[in-house]
């Protein structure tokens, strides 16, 4: 069975966060003349730049560098880029954060919040309207679309709280990859996948985007909450400039404007700080049980 993830050792951890501490040596230090910024990688991702526009130019205003933005379609290429020196900011989505801590050396700083500082999500499953399925027991012998291997609420944590209503992947119910929360959301909607994972912010947002009509789905199961979306920064960065990113997302605020609609309209009006130890507890727990399960 594979053992739970736990930090790389080529990190250290001095003080019991559970997140890569900077370099020791100065020398390992990372100071780029241009800050390099994305968002959560996805295949709309083009849309994100213009979306987190006014975050790249706060940003640059806080540390007085450059920021460019950068487009990642898949979370690989994503984490990949941080262990490559080519990211240096990032979000990363929830179920993809402990890798990316464990593995990648991110550091998360905070999440996505409303204007009440209210961040998290559940994880949702939905059926068409009308559907025969109205409880998560009325998915065995049947299918259900998830969002990819990494996703927290769009593969994992259903997979693990289905257990729940003794069913189990491949053997009492089978799945398919939408490859997005979008994806399986619309599809949903359409009738394309008599099920689906997903998670209840995500669901909000198509709804208020009017990307589904609004009684075209429902919901038969809402888990506990988990975290948002972490968006921080790669640990081997100038411990300087590291406190500057994180002094510039915790006092980024969305103000009512023609640049920051796209953002007010997902609901976020700043970020609210984070603990990656204590808020993703239960999110490495459902890790820990894929991990034995394989």
């Amino acid at each position: 069975k594979a053992k739970p993830m736990l930090l790389a050792d080529i990190y250290t951890d001095a003080d019991g966060d559970s997140v890569a501490d900077a370099p020791a040596e100065a020398d390992r230090w990372v100071d780029p003349q241009a800050i390099l910024f994305s968002y959560v990688a996805a295949p709309n991702a083009e849309s994100y730049e213009k979306t987190w526009k006014p975050l790249v130019d706060h940003l640059s205003a806080v540390t007085g560098k450059p920021v460019q933005y950068v487009r990642y379609e898949s979370a690989r290429d994503q984490l990949l880029a941080m262990r490559e020196g080519r990211l240096h900011v990032t979000a990363v989505n929830t179920g993809n954060v402990p890798e990316a801590v464990n593995l990648y050396g991110f550091v998360p700083v905070a999440s996505p919040a409303d204007a009440e500082g209210n961040h998290g999500y559940t994880m949702n499953i939905i059926v068409p309207k009308g559907s025969a399925i109205k409880t998560p027991t009325d998915l065995k012998g049947g299918n259900i679309a998830f969002t990819d291997p990494g996703s927290n609420s769009g593969c994992k944590a259903p997979m693990v709280l289905l257990g729940d209503f003794s069913l189990a992947p491949d053997q009492d119910y089978h799945f398919v990859f939408s490859r997005g929360h979008e994806q399986s959301i619309a599809g949903v909607a359409s009738g394309n996948y008599p099920a689906a994972a997903t998670a209840s912010d995500m669901l909000a947002r198509a709804l208020a985007r009017g990307d589904i009509e609004k009684d075209s789905v429902a919901t038969i199961y809402e888990s506990e909450r988990f975290p948002s979306a972490a968006i921080g920064y790669i640990y081997n960065l100038k411990p300087d400039l590291a406190d500057k990113i994180r002094e510039a997302l915790l006092s980024f605020k969305v103000t009512d404007s023609e640049d920051t609609k796209a953002l007010l309209a997902e609901g976020v009006a700043g970020f609210a700080p984070v603990s990656y130890k204590d808020d993703w507890a239960l999110v490495r727990r459902i890790d820990s049980n894929v991990s034995s399960a394989n």
